[in-house]
């Protein structure tokens, strides 16, 4: 409706405008619908964001606060957020309010591009997701690919390793095999995630940066 509509938006305003002021580290959560976001979510800030096997759990954008440690004892709390699911063929009075919604990954410092490695059409799925995204002005945005559910996979079916680079859109990004149920892969997770927001804040203090290249 359009009254949940402005809702969506005034809180996606009212986020932009906390987290511009506490000058977090943003990190967004993307995916396609079933792809266990919010299942991440709940095991990597320890919440109970809403989580069912439907089109759409939520329209609304959950933000919680993330503490990433590091190596040398220290570390930094950053914003994460749990968007809404894609999904191909959206029925059009939610068009709307699914595209404001998701705009909240345009604003993201990292996406999580949260995929089920045992859907045998997650490569489809990925492509959807990278169109959406380019759509929305978040197709720049670096990302992190998780391949969530590995916990459902048979044993020819399991990743030899927890990490690696995958190829999306022409450049190498880092995916990472996890299980949001059981917790394996979450370790590396945090790890990297902690790297690339300890990299990022370094850049920020630096007197002299430099680009690179993904």
């Amino acid at each position: 409706t359009r009254e949940r509509l402005q809702k969506v938006k005034r809180q996606r305003t009212t986020q932009r405008r906390q987290r511009e002021r506490q000058g977090a580290f943003n990190i967004s959560l993307v995916g396609y619908t079933n792809a266990g976001k919010s299942t991440l979510f709940n095991a990597l800030v320890k919440a109970r964001a809403y989580a069912a096997d439907q089109l759409f759990a939520t329209l609304d954008t959950t933000t919680r606060q993330l503490y990433l440690g590091d190596a040398q004892g220290g570390g930094r709390t950053v914003s994460l957020s749990d968007t809404v699911g894609f999904i191909r063929d959206l029925p059009h009075g939610l068009i709307d309010a699914f595209r404001a919604t998701l705009e909240e990954a345009a604003d993201a410092d990292l996406l999580l591009h949260v995929v089920d490695a045992a859907n045998p059409h997650h490569p489809e799925q990925i492509a959807e997701v990278q169109r959406v995204l380019g759509e929305i002005g978040a197709g720049q945005v670096p990302q992190f690919l998780v391949f969530n559910k590995i916990d459902a996979l048979d044993a020819a079916q399991q990743p030899r390793q927890s990490v690696d680079l995958f190829e999306l859109d022409g450049a190498q990004v880092p995916r990472l095999f996890v299980s949001s149920r059981n917790g394996e892969g979450l370790p590396d997770l945090r790890r990297l995630l902690a790297e690339r927001v300890h990299a990022g804040a370094a850049a920020e203090t630096s007197p002299q940066t430099h680009e690179v290249s993904a």
